[in-house]
């Protein structure tokens, strides 16, 4: 329902009218649009990005401010100012790794997953998984298997290595990995 001040567009407007306009201030000036119905399609498409990006958001929210993991990107000078380690870390891993989005970003994240349940320390990265609480995630529209929640921390890893993180365990490649490096990361990853 439309708030009125005075005449109808004379003095000020806010809210809907009748399902065909929309009244709003924007930056201090009265403005007025097309109502549009929000659209939310739940394609399969959709629910494969969301769900890569929904688990990634998970994981790389585990990396917790003020910790080593996260001193390191400061140091490094690679979050962007407008950006939280969060959502620098998610858009990283998946221009990086995943291709950026549609059918380039399902087959690749198809790619990492298998890439990962291959890996001679795959159990070793979901037991970091289950200490960082970090659980699998899945939509049901989604058709690419559920995000493993093993997944994050190996992405994770892969972008430490591919920013250039120094020292252990970011110098070895991440197919030479074992529990030994996959636990000094999670440690980095705490405070």
């Amino acid at each position: 329902m439309a708030k009125v001040t005075g005449p109808l567009q004379s003095l000020g407007a806010s809210g809907q009218l009748a399902k065909s306009m929309v009244f709003f201030s924007w930056k201090g000036v009265a403005v007025v649009r097309q109502w549009l119905k929000p659209a939310n399609p739940q394609s399969a498409a959709q629910g494969d990005v969301r769900l890569v990006l929904g688990g990634l958001g998970r994981a790389a929210g585990k990396v917790e401010k003020n910790s080593e993991f996260h001193q390191i990107m400061i140091d490094l000078e690679v979050i962007p100012t407008a950006q939280t380690k969060q959502s620098y870390l998610v858009d990283y891993i998946r221009n990086t790794f995943l291709g950026g989005g549609g059918a380039t970003l399902t087959a690749n994240y198809i790619a990492e997953l298998a890439e990962l349940t291959g890996h001679t320390s795959y159990t070793t990265f979901e037991d970091a998984a289950d200490t960082l609480l970090i659980a699998a995630f899945d939509i049901d529209y989604a058709t690419i298997d559920p995000f493993d929640k093993a997944l994050g921390v190996y992405l994770l890893a892969k972008a430490a290595i591919g920013l250039s993180f120094t020292g252990s365990p970011y110098t070895k490649t991440i197919a030479s990995w074992t529990a030994a490096q996959i636990d000094k990361m999670v440690g980095h990853m705490q405070v």
